[in-house]
């Protein structure tokens, strides 16, 4: 029965927190508000056991499909394109990921892997998961990739939307 309650404040936490993310347009606001809004309950309740690793799995499973529903033969021919500059990117990011793997372990002190996967780009669930798989510390990977996803959004939405509007007004 904790568990349900658990599940349900959290759930909870995370519904208002999304819909107020949502409602004042923060960049990925719903995710974003729901995230930070858990987050904010695990402080002040921080006995609050997290939602256990079944209902992780299906809600993976729920966000997989709907992220999965979007690509169409169009999305799929645009990649093959894009792939040598996905090459440069992914070689770019390797090297970054290494820098930040090494001033991240110098300036905490985390293990190799926790910084490895704190500096990781890309799906924070998903370092977060490896990270409590392989028994690392997860709230370390957590909280690295929750102040690197905010502060992304906060800087790449702007930059994305000028960028847009510049090309939009046929700016070089």
């Amino acid at each position: 029965m904790h568990d349900f309650f658990s599940f349900v404040l959290i759930a909870v936490s995370g519904v208002l927190g999304g819909s107020l993310g949502f409602r004042y347009r923060l960049p990925a606001g719903a995710m974003l508000g729901a995230l930070l809004a858990v987050v904010i309950l695990h402080t002040f309740l921080p006995n609050l056991p997290s939602i256990n690793p079944p209902a992780r799995i299906w809600l993976q499973i729920v966000v997989g499909a709907a992220l999965g529903s979007r690509a169409n033969p169009e999305s799929l021919r645009r990649l093959r394109q894009a792939l040598p500059a996905t090459g440069l990117m992914i070689g770019g990011t390797l090297l970054g990921v290494a820098i930040g793997t090494f001033v991240i372990s110098s300036a905490l002190r985390p293990g190799t892997g926790e910084a490895i996967l704190s500096g990781t780009p890309g799906g924070m669930p998903e370092m977060v998961l490896l990270a409590s798989a392989l028994g690392l510390d997860a709230n370390t990977v957590l909280g690295i990739q929750l102040i690197r996803v905010t502060l992304s959004l906060f800087i790449l939405v702007p930059l994305a939307r000028l960028v847009v509007a510049r090309a939009d007004r046929g700016a070089p």
